[in-house]
């Protein structure tokens, strides 16, 4: 009987969590994009690009957001939407559900059969570990991986631009441009701004056990586009943190991307943790972290929009909820072309359901 051929992911663990939550891994010798070689040969200006495969999950939304005509993505990694809001996707691309997610499972191994039984025409993917077996395949592969030391601003810019070329593309409203948006309009609200709230990033709270976001990970550049002061920053990467570590920190203010839902926590209701004795606690500022094409907690399409979510609830003084959602909307029109009702806005803002409630 003939042996399926497979692609394991030997680090997929610290992969995926760096692909999604910022942690920091040894990444150096990473190219920002590398080709099939064979491919690269035959040129993929000269052949028609139909039939698109995502194996790395954020990626679907800088699709979503470059709006290729003449396109059908026939393959996916379910983890782009596993951590997206799927109305949104419902709106964005209403067959979403048509695509097959069956070549990759649970555990990231790619089942590179039923990857080809997809005829795919190029197939995006994440780090050399895919790329030594993609790169046997006679089809055209792009890599997404890049090295802008857990940069969301430099990273979503540089995975529009190699996905505009690779499916030769071109937009009049670039994340590019909305990047330089979205800093003007923070610069301008915090520059009156003389004192930083103190805050922490919980990329995963799973079991018990948190996870904050230190120096060099993605929560860590998004508080500082945010005026706000990383309780963790002498953490390099993403570490685990007792409770301990917590109260000495003290922060003002609590985001959590991966885990236990925050209304929990705001309720004190996190098993043998006490988190009433913490600043934020008391003022009841632990958010969730929104998904909308993507979770705003890695990066993705909609990064732009997150330091200015996270100034209108640390500093709603300088921007409030519905200056917010203002943005929101003209942010989703400009780059994806859709108009956000208010219904939709509250179901991407609203906090994550705790589990068998």
């Amino acid at each position: 009987m003939k042996s399926m051929r497979m692609i394991t992911i030997i680090t997929i663990i610290s992969l995926v969590l760096a692909q999604l939550t910022g942690c920091s891994v040894n990444n150096e010798n990473k190219v920002a994009t590398t080709v099939n070689e064979d491919s690269k040969e035959a040129g993929t200006k000269d052949k028609d690009v139909t039939r698109v495969t995502i194996i790395s999950p954020p990626i679907f939304s800088i699709y979503l957001s470059a709006s290729p005509k003449d396109t059908t993505v026939v393959g996916i990694n379910g983890r782009a939407f596993s951590t997206a809001n799927e109305k949104v996707l419902a709106e964005l691309y209403p067959s979403y559900k048509d695509i097959n997610t069956s070549f990759i499972n649970n555990e990231f191994v790619v089942n590179t059969e039923e990857l080809l039984k997809l005829s795919p025409d190029i197939i995006f993917y994440y780090g050399d570990n895919q790329k030594n077996e993609l790169d046997k395949l006679d089809v055209e592969s792009v890599d997404m991986m890049i090295n802008k030391d857990r940069d969301p601003e430099q990273m979503t810019i540089q995975w529009e631009k190699h996905l505009e070329e690779a499916l030769d593309v071109s937009n009049e409203n670039t994340i590019e441009k909305e990047w330089e948006r979205s800093n003007n309009k923070a610069d301008e609200l915090l520059k009156d701004n003389s004192t930083k709230k103190k805050g922490l990033y919980i990329f995963s709270y799973i079991n018990g056990k948190i996870t904050a976001s230190g120096n060099n990970s993605y929560g860590d550049n998004f508080f500082n586009k945010a005026g706000i002061e990383n309780v963790a920053k002498d953490l390099q990467g993403c570490k685990e943190v007792s409770m301990e570590q917590i109260y000495e920190w003290n922060p003002d203010i609590v985001f959590i991307f991966l885990g236990m839902p925050a209304t929990p926590i705001i309720n004190n209701k996190a098993t043998n943790q006490d988190w009433s004795l913490i600043q934020a606690y008391k003022d009841k500022a632990i958010y969730d972290i929104p998904q909308a094409v993507y979770s705003w907690g890695a990066p993705s399409a909609d990064s732009p929009v997150m330091p200015l979510w996270l100034i209108s609830k640390t500093y709603p003084d300088l921007m409030n909820r519905d200056d917010f959602i203002t943005y929101l909307k003209g942010y989703y029109n400009r780059i994806y072309d859709i108009e956000l009702n208010d219904t939709l806005v509250e179901d991407i803002l609203k906090p994550k359901e705790v589990k068998g409630k």
